[in-house]
């Protein structure tokens, strides 16, 4: 594997065995730690390769940990949440749709207050006040620029 990355020559091999045995004690080969470790496509050489391959080792650790206990707090379940259209727990889709339902009211309200509002509004006729708008421009026609 070290003959085959480039940036990890310097490393000791039993430095580079011990960082690696999480990935040899999964069941990788050689083949597929080279191939993992080129994926990530470094461009440059760190100075203590087995550092660095156990730095980004524990960090892919943590974050697969961190999102694992969201999942957790969320209460999802893959199994249950696995088929079309289905939720672990229909109450939360539920909460967040009505929770967009009142941001897009309240988003709503605060752009017609700001003179920002559609024309889809009770008492206007867009129809009319675009044939309004493009009636009083002198403005080319749309195929020529």
């Amino acid at each position: 594997m070290r003959a085959q990355v480039n940036w990890t020559q310097t490393a000791r091999l039993r430095r580079l065995d011990f960082v690696l045995r999480p990935w040899t004690d999964a069941g990788l080969d050689a083949d597929r730690i080279t191939a993992e470790l080129n994926s990530w496509m470094l461009t440059f050489h760190p100075a203590r390769p087995a550092e660095y391959i156990r730095a980004q080792l524990a960090r892919q650790a943590a974050d697969s940990h961190q999102s694992e206990q969201f999942e957790a707090a969320e209460g999802w379940d893959e199994l249950e949440a696995s088929g079309v259209f289905t939720a672990s727990r229909p109450g939360l889709v539920t909460d967040v749709l009505q929770g967009l339902a009142q941001g897009l009211a309240s988003y709503s309200a605060r752009q017609a207050a700001q003179g920002f509002d559609d024309l889809s509004g009770a008492g206007t006729d867009a129809e009319a006040d675009f044939a309004v708008f493009f009636a009083s421009t002198d403005s080319p026609p749309v195929g020529d620029f």
